[in-house]
């Protein structure tokens, strides 16, 4: 009896090192093949000879190949600041560089409405009152991002440089 169980045993421990072994081998070949898909990656180009036979009558569509999903102008966006809804305004987008795509052209009535401390940022009252604000290079730690598919424009600005305004505050205009 002891020596079926004994026999038993050892062909179960067999068959779990081979299914073992297998599993290891076959995880090892599919690391291995995620390991060379980011090499294997290519730049974007859109060949215009797919819009219109002439590829000079076509738009310039380089700006897709860098990542840029729109090109500058007025966009209606919802404005979410530090992760709370402000408004749903039309937001003029202008070039940033290369990594930034579109910058959002906000003035200083804008974003003092927002809820901004004016003079708490250095070389805000030197700018005209309709001019574009550099707010991530003006506020340290500001950041700006556009979600293109939600049109939504995330602003996050330390709290160092807000208003204090209890939660909910409705402007009395």
């Amino acid at each position: 009896m002891n020596l079926r169980l004994y026999q038993r045993n050892t062909q179960c421990l067999h068959i779990r090192k081979h299914r073992l072994a297998g599993f290891f081998v076959r995880l090892f070949v599919a690391c291995a093949f995620a390991a060379q898909a980011p090499l294997s990656s290519a730049e974007l180009y859109f060949n215009p000879r797919f819009l219109a036979d002439d590829p000079q009558a076509v738009a310039d569509l380089s700006r897709f190949e860098n990542g840029q999903e729109l090109p500058p102008g007025t966009y209606r966006v919802d404005i979410y600041l530090n992760n709370g809804y402000m408004a749903t305004r039309d937001v003029t987008f202008n070039t940033g560089d290369s990594e930034q795509g579109i910058v959002p052209c906000l003035t200083r009535a804008q974003l003092a409405s927002m809820g901004l401390n004016m003079a708490s940022v250095a070389g805000m009252n030197l700018l005209a009152d309709d001019a574009c604000v550099p707010l991530t290079t003006m506020v340290q730690d500001a950041t700006a991002h556009l979600d293109v598919g939600q049109q939504r424009l995330n602003l996050t600005i330390p709290q160092a440089f807000m208003s204090n305004r209890a939660r909910g505050y409705i402007p009395p205009e």
